[in-house]
């Protein structure tokens, strides 16, 4: 019992720790009161006994039981409900990013998952009429996020690598591809990987809050292009076209422009 409590009480502190760099005070606070709920409990209870035990009426003890396991009844409940919203919060919510901001590919902590997703203070507030400056990102067959950057002659609020990312509004990120048409069969030295269309579900966040404005989906390219040379994930056994740039203005310009 003793190991659990001291295991129970080290997670509070690291959701803790978590919460006040993440830039959520009130969440951090949560976990500290957690973290001391056991130590307080003992004391609690320590006290409580030694009044019953200074008093000679037997009907007051058996109240005083009565109101302290009503009292823990009410706080078990509000304590499972707020600790639920502490892990949910840890979890899944977006963090506040610490780090100074040189270049777009900084911004790329936008797109994580669940704990690993970032917001950026820094950044620009989304308001007014656009453009609204964007980074975009795709996820590699290797499973490595890289930016998506614009053809020349493109205007660099979209996603160009000359954009001061302070000024960045909207970060589009490009979940993995799921399968679309068959295309051809890329020859390597050592193998022969099917070629597809890529399908993508692509999101849109507010770079400074990280608060989700959007979802679309988005096409890879129809061109059998394959490439000279690849890296896949282990257990990857099929290649997909990225979306030309001109789709990724196609859909995402309602966000971008308006």
């Amino acid at each position: 019992m003793a190991k659990l409590m001291v295991l129970l009480i080290g997670i509070a502190v690291l959701f803790s720790v978590i919460a006040f760099k993440g830039g959520n005070p009130l969440v951090g606070l949560l976990f500290v009161v957690v973290a001391a709920a056991p130590v307080l409990y003992v004391g609690y209870a320590v006290a409580t006994r030694r009044r019953a035990g200074a008093t000679s009426a037997r009907g007051a003890g058996a109240q005083q039981r009565g109101q302290r396991t009503l009292l823990l009844r009410a706080t078990a409940v509000v304590t499972v409900l707020a600790v639920g919203y502490g892990v949910y919060w840890v979890m899944f919510e977006p963090k506040a990013n610490d780090k100074a901001l040189s270049r777009v590919s900084d911004l790329d902590t936008g797109c994580g998952s669940g704990i690993a997703r970032k917001y950026f203070p820094q950044t620009a507030e989304h308001t007014g009429a656009g453009p609204h400056p964007v980074a975009m990102f795709t996820i590699s067959e290797s499973g490595s996020s890289h930016p998506v950057y614009p053809t020349s002659g493109t205007a660099d609020y979209w996603s160009g690598n000359g954009l001061d990312p302070h000024r960045v509004q909207l970060i589009a990120c490009l979940d993995a591809p799921d399968e679309g048409e068959f295309l051809t069969d890329c020859k390597f030295t050592t193998d022969t990987i099917k070629l597809y269309r890529g399908v993508y579900d692509v999101t849109v966040y507010e770079a400074r809050t990280g608060k989700k404005i959007g979802s679309e989906k988005l096409l890879g390219s129809r061109k059998p292009n394959c490439p000279g040379m690849v890296y896949l994930k282990r257990g990857t056994d099929q290649l997909h076209t990225d979306p030309e740039f001109a789709d990724y203005q196609s859909v995402l310009r309602k966000y971008v422009d308006n």
